[in-house]
């Protein structure tokens, strides 16, 4: 496959030095993509799989398991706000604009640990129909971040892909749940990455088009 171009015109700006429109940018972004995430959480969800995706869940699990304090779900769920404005907009600014070819690294890692993780289930005999179509669906839009498309497109789309692996491939697990949840039967997973990916994308894309001042578009 080949490699994205990282030297094209729509390229963010390498190690730039956020000011106070870039940080209302992100912000504004990262809750434009945290609604869009809370309509596919809990309106789409619940009527594909029967229930909705609890991201305050996995706090109040997380905070629970590191210090014995079970936090109230109004205070997970704000935490989850939290998070979803500011701090994964903030982790987007520092990946994007600090470390070079971070689409390809993030990318391929994703890729590349779901990959050896499903491997040793299948080994294991518990890999399952639906689970091999899960990683078809996860090849697809990786290696899509491989091709010679809009490094913007390209970008928004690596970072969704991570913001998935982050939650449930890092934050679970320390939570003491079990890896990308796949051994619940992966029908959340497999949700939460595709709500990962639409909140990553947007959040991404919105900040791009703001920083370039393509958006909103004005009427002519």
């Amino acid at each position: 496959m080949l490699t994205a171009d990282i030297s094209r015109k729509d390229s963010p700006a390498v190690g730039a030095v956020p000011s106070l429109r870039t940080a209302a940018n992100l912000f504004i972004g990262g809750y434009v993509a945290l609604m869009a995430w809370e309509i596919w959480a809990r309106v789409l969800t619940p009527w594909i799989i029967g229930g909705p995706l609890e991201p305050p869940g996995l706090v109040i699990s997380l905070v629970q398991a590191w210090t014995g304090y079970e936090l109230s779900l109004p205070t997970a769920t704000a935490a989850h706000f939290v998070v979803g404005i500011f701090g994964y907009p903030i982790a987007y600014y520092v990946v994007s604009r600090f470390l070079p070819r971070w689409e390809a690294i993030l990318t391929a890692g994703v890729w590349i640990a779901f990959t050896l993780f499903l491997a040793v289930m299948a080994v294991k005999g518990s890999l399952t129909g639906a689970m091999a179509a899960f990683w078809g669906v996860v090849t697809a839009v990786s290696a899509l971040c491989f091709l010679p498309l809009p490094r913007r497109f390209v970008a928004c789309l690596a970072w969704g892909s991570f913001t998935w692996f982050n939650a449930l491939g890092i934050f679970a697990p320390l939570a003491g749940l079990p890896f990308l949840l796949i051994e619940w039967g992966g029908d959340l997973s497999f949700m939460s990455y595709v709500g990962h990916v639409i909140f990553g994308f947007v959040a991404a894309w919105v900040f791009e088009m703001l920083e370039a001042g393509e958006w909103p578009v004005r009427a002519a």
